[in-house]
């Protein structure tokens, strides 16, 4: 047996990670393109208005106002072209999540209820992925600091959530709030982060997307540690 020398392996492993995040982007992009196609069907004063955005019709055709983490973004319509005051490109996974959200909402009014990612229908079967790449690493940085959690949320544009010994909720889209609670632990229980959601989410955006929300929200927050306060 020839044993695998260590620059092999590591070539091997980066050569696995470039093939993951080339099939990833190949995903993201097939996805596009059909809600794309999707969307061109659809009656755009209608889907948005089931979304909670804004719709706008002049010469140059027809646009979307929808907001994302309370920044603007403006989808024309029919070449569907995305702009963000002070972006110069919006990334694929941020434009399919804006589609998809306008494709899946239905209206259906805010319940006030917070549910865990396992407690939406159907959330049990992806509930190990959502605590790996949500509230796993968040635990990891934060786990035993409510108080850097807490500045970190502010920072993040946050509003008290006032449950947990820290928390904070957000707005993803204006119908998919989103509360962050942690609790520190203590000598018989470890620490831990939820993310909750009101219970009607799922009816504004597929099950998968709500993951992929979740890490992007996630990796955003962990990447303010260490940024000074505007």
């Amino acid at each position: 047996m020839v044993s695998s020398s260590p620059e092999w392996s590591e070539d091997r492993e980066s050569s696995g990670r470039h093939t993951m995040e080339l099939n990833k982007q190949k995903n993201y992009q097939q996805a596009f393109d059909l809600a794309c196609a999707s969307l061109k069907e659809k009656d755009l004063r209608e889907r948005a208005g089931k979304a909670g955005a804004s719709f706008e019709s002049d010469r140059e055709g027809e646009k979307i106002l929808i907001r994302f983490f309370s920044e603007p973004y403006t989808i024309r319509f029919p070449q569907i072209e995305f702009h963000s005051p002070g972006k110069k490109t919006v990334s694929l996974v941020t434009r399919v999540l804006l589609l998809h959200h306008l494709l899946r909402a239905d209206g259906t009014p805010l319940t006030g209820e917070w549910v865990a990612y396992k407690d939406i229908p159907g959330g049990l079967l992806y509930a190990g992925v959502f605590a790996r790449r949500v509230t796993e690493p968040l635990v990891k940085k934060f786990g035993k600091s409510a108080k850097l959690f807490s500045e970190v949320g502010v920072k993040f544009g946050g509003k008290s959530g006032g449950v947990g010994d820290a928390s904070f909720n957000l707005s993803a889209f204006s119908r998919i709030p989103i509360q962050y609670v942690l609790w520190e632990g203590d000598d018989e229980f470890p620490p831990s982060v939820q993310l909750l959601f009101d219970s009607s989410v799922d009816h504004y955006l597929p099950l998968e997307d709500i993951v992929v929300l979740g890490q992007m929200t996630t990796g955003r927050f962990i990447s303010l540690c260490g940024r000074p306060s505007v």
